[in-house]
């Protein structure tokens, strides 16, 4: 594997490297990478066992940008994608590039109206259909971009004006980085979202309230209702006391009015992406 660099730079870093912009950056790069590593390796979850085996590997950390050379460290573990002959820390970062491809190619499609459509194979290959275009990709990298999303949509929100201008990872040889996002593409992941007009009744259950931000989590765990089974981000609607909801989370059931924000899937249909809450209901 050829020696790699992992890069970030702004205005921000005029004048020194903030260390909370910083982690942040490292910190989602290195969960992107982790996701590449469950996909290519079949685990469902980073255990301390695992991390004990896989890990990237700082060798150099200079300043003005913040530029950290780094190669990924794999200890006793047997990897293999479908699509490679070789097995090692080459299969990790060639699923992280091609993941990174992959979600540009679909999240500027749904950004553009277009919703990308998947034909798979039996080897769980698709062709995945844009317009007119037609695009070719492994299973486990769709596998991957379904799970790394979000931490390129966090990592994004670093990028913009007087932020940062350069988030880039790859080869320290290729004047092309393999991954590069650039201080217009703060919005490159971002997935249109749509609110329902239609106020819903849910029976839940409220388990983590940030009474700061007025927005938490709760599951759904009665089947059967307008929305599936499964837990779910939600924030308060308007201006209401937030007193109620920080009680609620005593309770086993609570009933909540609440309206569904959409978000328009890059990879496929409509899937929940907030509740917005407008009320709690009374039991009856």
């Amino acid at each position: 594997m050829s020696e790699m660099q992992f890069k970030i730079d702004g205005k921000k870093l005029k004048d020194g490297v903030p260390l909370h912009i910083a982690v942040a950056a490292l910190d989602q790069f290195q969960k992107i990478v982790d996701k590449s590593y469950l996909g290519v390796s079949g685990n469902k979850r980073l255990t301390q066992k695992e991390r004990d085996k896989f890990f990237i590997r700082t060798t150099e950390i200079k300043h003005g940008s913040l530029l950290t050379y780094f190669d990924i460290a794999l200890q006793g573990v047997q990897l293999g994608l479908p699509f490679v002959s070789a097995y090692g820390p080459q299969n990790v970062w060639d699923a992280t590039k091609d993941t990174f491809n992959f979600l540009r190619t679909v999240c500027t499609a749904v950004q553009n109206g277009k919703q990308p459509i998947y034909e798979f194979n039996n080897d769980g290959d698709a062709e995945v259909h844009i317009g007119d275009e037609v695009h070719h990709y492994h299973g486990t990298v769709i596998q991957i971009g379904k799970m790394a999303l979000p931490n390129y949509q966090e990592l994004a929100t670093l990028l913009g004006k007087n932020k940062l201008n350069e988030i880039s990872a790859g080869p320290i040889k290729n004047e092309v980085k393999d991954i590069f996002l650039g201080a217009e593409d703060s919005d490159a992941f971002r997935v249109p979202t749509k609110i329902q007009k239609d106020t819903i009744v849910l029976y839940c259950e409220v388990f983590d309230f940030n009474k700061y931000k007025n927005a938490g989590k709760l599951n759904v765990s009665v089947a059967g209702q307008e929305i599936p089974v499964g837990e779910y981000s939600f924030s308060i609607f308007g201006n209401q006391d937030n007193v109620d909801y920080i009680y609620s989370m005593l309770k086993p059931v609570v009933i909540l009015n609440c309206l569904v924000e959409l978000a328009i899937s890059p990879f496929g249909g409509e899937e929940i992406h907030l509740l917005h809450i407008i009320g709690i209901g009374s039991q009856s």
